[in-house]
């Protein structure tokens, strides 16, 4: 019941504030997708824009405070009952052992309302950054600002965690904030090489490992299961996310052809690599 109730709130919250959140805004909103925010930054890189100013939000949802996120939710719902129950899924306490831990800050991680929320919080942020002409990109609470000079960078840097600090209440975490060329940027797990995309090693590394275990020959399953398992998994929205990167990258063990004429999924030559993702 509570999934079906916070549901609810964030069909009747979602059309009044989505349409004015910034369009530099990626994540959890409709008709957008890490695949947008991705090509934004290589549209800003070809346009001269090489080094990144890479922000780390310390635990963000742990760290929202209710007072902030409900001034602003305020802002367009009038409804105090609507405003009362949002209030209480805020505080709806974690489950500690038997006992049940009220929560003063924070909102719930997993939650079907979470996203939204944030995206309402982090859109003063947006606002900010627009108003200040940057060009940046967000995905929930990843964010990436990206500026023509490393001097510029430490400036953005100091400026706009003062911003999140006193406006917004949020920590930024300056063990894991940088300031760097995108070829040495991380975003949404993966790296720039100029314009073009390409995995990171971790994420690369966890694709590899999953891939491993579901096309195993040890695994004793038939091809119709282990396809049905393959479209389940995050390898489809792998596959499809980076298809134009995954030839370039993977070895012989992804693509199981080695070069030769055809492989044992019926694709050709380097066409195998995608399949998963057709």
């Amino acid at each position: 019941m509570d999934r079906v109730i916070q549901q609810a709130i964030a069909q009747v919250l979602g059309p009044m504030f989505d349409p004015g959140f910034s369009d530099a805004s990626f994540g959890f909103r409709p008709g957008r997708s890490a695949h947008g925010a991705l090509r934004q930054v290589q549209t800003y890189i070809g346009e001269g824009y090489h080094v990144a100013v890479d922000l780390d939000l310390a635990k963000f949802f742990d760290n929202v405070q209710h007072d902030v996120l409900m001034a602003r939710v305020g802002r367009k719902v009038r409804d105090k009952r609507l405003l009362a129950l949002i209030g209480a899924y805020l505080r709806a306490g974690v489950l500690v052992g038997e006992t049940l831990e009220a929560t003063e800050i924070g909102t719930p991680q997993g939650g079907l309302l979470s996203p939204l929320l944030a995206n309402i919080l982090l859109d003063d942020l947006d606002k900010e950054l627009e108003r200040r002409g940057h060009r940046f990109v967000r995905h929930a609470d990843d964010l990436l600002i990206l500026v023509r000079s490393h001097r510029a960078g430490e400036r953005v840097m100091a400026s706009v965690t003062r911003y999140l600090n006193r406006t917004l209440k949020l920590v930024v975490n300056t063990h894991k904030s940088r300031v760097v060329k995108t070829d040495h940027c991380e975003f949404l797990e993966f790296t720039f090489r100029g314009k073009k995309l390409r995995w990171s090693e971790r994420a690369y590394q966890d694709f590899r490992h999953r891939l491993r275990q579901l096309t195993g020959r040890s695994w004793g399953v038939s091809m119709e299961y282990r396809l049905k398992k393959l479209s389940n998994t995050s390898v489809v929205g792998w596959g499809t996310s980076a298809s134009r990167t995954i030839t370039d990258q993977s070895p012989s063990w992804i693509t199981g052809c080695d070069g030769a004429s055809a492989c044992a999924s019926g694709n050709s030559g380097a066409g195998c690599a995608i399949a998963f993702a057709s």
